[in-house]
């Protein structure tokens, strides 16, 4: 039998369809759907209606379990709670019984699901780090486990070893003497990687796990978030997630009678254009003359509307406008050697951050300077609205090094009011014959309030980032869309010892 696994749908109608496509294609026999089918998004009601139509087996979330009255959304972030009190007023009581009559783990031949940790499935913890899996498989006894909430797809592996590690998403077949927790990542909210909806096809008789990764229609999800006044999605305001055809010409209604609400700009250019035919009856030579002015406007329209959409892809501002050096990370002192360049201890108004490069979407509304806190010396940004800003440290080439894994820790603070997301990057490239970098995998990490109650909310990470053997050249970058005041710590990336029992398994 072949099961489609798919998890955190959060109420994208667009996703969710795409998804259902490529199931349909792929001749799966049963889906399983890991939870959190509300939550984010803006369509719970078709999202709901659809998966209690053609979903076997359905879990529940925590942002379902928040929907339904069983969890208080109060610990969720200020965009995640007010999503949940909308939900709650669009869906109907059935919806509602619905969703507090889902269990929170499953059993198939073979393998188990729940939304996070098995350990305690109703505490909804995350597994995220390789040492996160320990209790669930401490918890189980099946060979293969499938968990969703972290939306990071990925392979969790324990072997006789008995150290657990993570494998980036690939197709595998399950192999003996050793056990796996999968995550299929998310369909209606992939805020990390390349921003695709995923989800994974498990075989029961080939004994395989094949991955998904499907782009979906962002634009139109976009368009439904604003008609129901939740805003816009910070990943999907970060580079490159974004992904739409260009526009060659204008837009011209081919309806023989115009709707009601039609642009004004359509409307003009056509009567315009019917103007000018009216009168070329008699003069061919006016009609030339008509189709080259409505060419070049049509032309200049979208010169001009290109260089909107880039404008707003863009950041207003660069400092410096080229690329720094790149710095060499051999010799390597392993394994506390920062490769990062050192955040200033002083900056003052206006001056140049020396080792970095950073950009803003407006200076006048944002800005840098050095702060001390509790002894640690910190880089606060303050927006004075929602912004965006990158700070990206130089190339850091490895040749030399011999490194398999790097360890990227960092630490922020969030004094005062504030609203909006951190993501920490690390930016892979491989390096071609003829020498030039090409871009490899950018791994991306958002960084979250820690659960414990603090006088200033502080995100702490801690990740091990495995190499592929062709990265020649890492980038660290911060990516953040706030509103509000952000003070960082000094990031650290270093070198990750390889354990010699590790070592001798093979790659997954």
């Amino acid at each position: 039998m072949r099961y489609a696994i798919v998890s955190d749908l959060h109420a994208n109608l667009a996703a969710w369809k795409t998804v259902l496509a490529d199931i349909a294609d792929m001749r799966v026999d049963k889906i399983i759907c890991l939870g959190d089918v509300a939550g984010y998004g803006p369509n719970p009601v078709e999202v709901l209606e659809s998966v209690y139509r053609v979903v076997q087996d359905t879990l529940m979330g925590n942002h379902d379990a928040a929907v339904c009255g069983k969890l208080n959304p109060d610990t969720f972030s200020p965009r995640a709670k007010a999503a949940v009190l909308r939900h709650r007023e669009l869906i109907s009581q059935t919806g509602m019984d619905w969703l507090k009559s889902l269990p929170l783990m499953c059993d198939a031949p073979g393998f188990r699901c729940s939304h996070g940790d098995f350990s305690n499935p109703a505490g909804f913890r995350y597994i995220i780090d390789p040492e996160d899996a320990l209790p669930s498989w401490k918890a189980t006894q099946e060979q293969l486990l499938f968990v969703g909430h972290s939306h990071l797809a990925g392979i969790y592996v324990i072997g006789d070893s008995g150290a657990p590690h993570f494998v980036d998403p690939c197709d595998f077949e399950l192999e003996s003497g050793k056990r796996y927790i999968v995550n299929p990542g998310s369909v209606g909210y992939p805020r990390v990687g390349e921003c695709r909806s995923t989800y994974c096809v498990f075989d029961d008789e080939t004994k395989t796990v094949t991955f998904r990764q499907l782009p979906f229609d962002s634009d139109g999800y976009r368009k439904a978030l604003k008609e129901a006044g939740l805003g816009d999605d910070p990943w999907l305001q970060q580079n490159g997630t974004q992904r739409r055809v260009p526009w060659l010409r204008d837009r011209l209604s081919f309806a023989k009678t115009s709707a009601a609400g039609q642009h004004d700009q359509d409307l003009h250019e056509h009567a315009r254009i019917d103007l000018q035919s009216s009168k070329s009856h008699r003069t061919p030579l006016l009609i030339l003359l008509a189709l080259a002015v409505c060419a070049a406007l049509a032309a200049g329209a979208y010169a001009v509307r290109a260089r909107r959409e880039a404008a707003r892809a863009a950041y207003a501002v660069t400092i410096p406008d080229f690329d720094l050096s790149s710095l060499n990370a051999y010799p390597l002192a392993p394994p506390d050697k920062n490769l990062l360049p050192t955040l200033p201890a002083t900056l003052s108004s206006g001056a140049r951050m020396e080792g970095w490069r950073y950009a803003f979407d407006d200076r006048t509304k944002q800005s840098f300077s050095a702060a001390l806190r509790d002894g640690a010396l910190l880089l606060s940004v303050r927006n004075a609205g929602p912004y965006r800003v990158r700070l990206e440290s130089p190339l850091i080439n490895l040749a030399g090094t011999q490194l398999h894994a790097l360890r990227l820790r960092g630490r922020i603070r969030k004094p005062g009011v504030f609203s909006g997301t951190v993501f920490y990057q690390l930016v892979t490239y491989t390096t071609e014959s003829d020498g030039t970098l090409a871009l490899g995998s950018t791994h991306s990490f958002e960084v979250r309030d820690n659960k414990r109650k603090a006088p200033i909310p502080t995100g702490t990470l801690n990740r091990k980032i495995e190499l592929g053997k062709t990265v020649s050249h890492v980038r660290f970058r911060i990516e953040a869309s706030f509103d509000g005041t952000l003070e960082i710590e000094q990031p650290l990336l270093a070198g990750e010892p390889l354990k010699p029992a590790a070592a001798k398994e093979p790659s997954e």
